[in-house]
């Protein structure tokens, strides 16, 4: 598929904390129309001018830039692009208030949480774009029948971090109790595919702060055929899913068992949900389709420009950018930007200076243990 003309999109992430749905989603793309900005091998604060020019001693060129915003890194310069310019906002819910300035230095911004869109449109971003979580299609084609699926539940998923306790005290005694895949080994996504098309079912649970989130995993296991249990309120039913013909939902953690221990005594029920959730999710939640929507809001808009940033002062730009840098613990990123700030305007000045001794304090205790 062509890109949003005769070049190509690019795409700007920091490899070594790359976000799996950023990857999965560019790796949909045309290698042929696509460019990479890995941002691990330049200054934090690099100038976005300085990547353009990078992609053109490669030879290759970008007619878009699309910027992760959950990145240890911020190109400078986004106001002044020469291209358009995307940012892929996946988890706002997190930092929200100030995703949604960051989000201001783009023309463009794609968000995975639909209750989250109003709060972009009300605080002035003109080009709020909503973007589901997905699966990769072409995975999915192969979905194995009934009869080949030796796994009565499927897991994927990290439990290390903080955020998934509840996750962990979940999933671990269901290992215990149903045959399962090695709940703890890593999966990579041909594998994750694989573990799921030989699962009757799998349980979703999604992160503490956020319980409600569709994330990728319910794509992934209703793409594969699998019948999806879930808590409820979840974000499915926003994209048009609907509890009891796409998923079965759960909504006390004490509960989950008995509903596996049905849906396996009952298969035709459970094929019939979860063939239902296959159709849907092929139809309409795969990263072909992300990819497809992603290319049509550029096609449709080429060589117009809407980040507010474009039209804001020296001193506001550069107060969003030390917030970035400051959230991220991007020192030197910060301190260049302070100078800048200094120079601008005294109120701007005096407006940064908290984050650059909070910045120095965090330095100082972490020197000190």
């Amino acid at each position: 598929m062509a890109g949003p003309a005769s070049g190509s999109v690019g795409f700007g992430y920091v490899s070594s904390h790359r976000h799996v749905t950023e990857k999965y989603l560019s790796d949909a793309f045309d290698p042929e129309c696509t460019t990479h900005f890995d941002l691990d091998l330049f200054k934090p604060n690099v100038s976005l001018f300085s990547l353009l020019n990078s992609a053109q001693n490669r030879g290759e060129a970008a007619e878009v830039y699309v910027h992760l915003l959950d990145n240890p890194a911020l190109p400078h310069d986004l106001q002044n692009s020469p291209i358009q310019t995307a940012g892929m906002d996946i988890d706002s819910f997190s930092w929200t208030n100030s995703r949604i300035r960051w989000s201001m230095l783009f023309d463009y911004v794609f968000v995975w949480h639909l209750s989250m869109v109003p709060l972009y449109e009300a605080a002035g971003h003109p080009k709020v774009i909503p973007m589901p979580h997905a699966v990769d299609g072409d995975l999915c084609v192969n979905a194995n029948p009934e009869e080949d699926r030796a796994l009565d539940l499927g897991w994927v998923g990290a439990f290390k971090h903080s955020q998934y306790a509840r996750r962990k005290r979940i999933i671990k005694p269901l290992a215990a109790k149903f045959a399962m895949n090695d709940v703890e080994q890593y999966y990579s996504k041909q594998e994750t595919a694989a573990v799921y098309r030989q699962s009757k079912i799998v349980v979703n649970v999604s992160r503490d702060e956020f319980p409600s989130e569709a994330n990728m995993r319910c794509y992934e296991a209703m793409g594969s055929g699998a019948l999806l249990i879930t808590q409820i309120p979840t974000e499915l039913t926003d994209w048009s899913f609907r509890e009891g013909e796409h998923f079965v939902a759960w909504r006390h953690e004490a509960e989950i068992p008995e509903l596996v221990e049905r849906y396996l005594a009952d298969p035709k029920r459970r094929m019939e949900i979860a063939r239902a959730g296959q159709e849907l999710t092929l139809r309409r939640f795969t990263f072909q389709h992300c990819r497809s929507r992603m290319l049509e809001v550029f096609q449709g808009n080429q060589n117009e420009f809407f980040a507010p940033a474009r039209k804001w002062s020296v001193e506001d730009v550069s107060l969003v950018y030390l917030e970035y840098y400051y959230r991220y613990q991007l020192f030197s990123a910060a301190f260049d930007e302070f100078s800048i700030l200094r120079n601008a305007s005294r109120r701007g000045y005096w407006k940064g200076l908290p984050m650059i001794l909070k910045m120095t304090r965090n330095s100082l205790k972490r020197a000190l243990l």
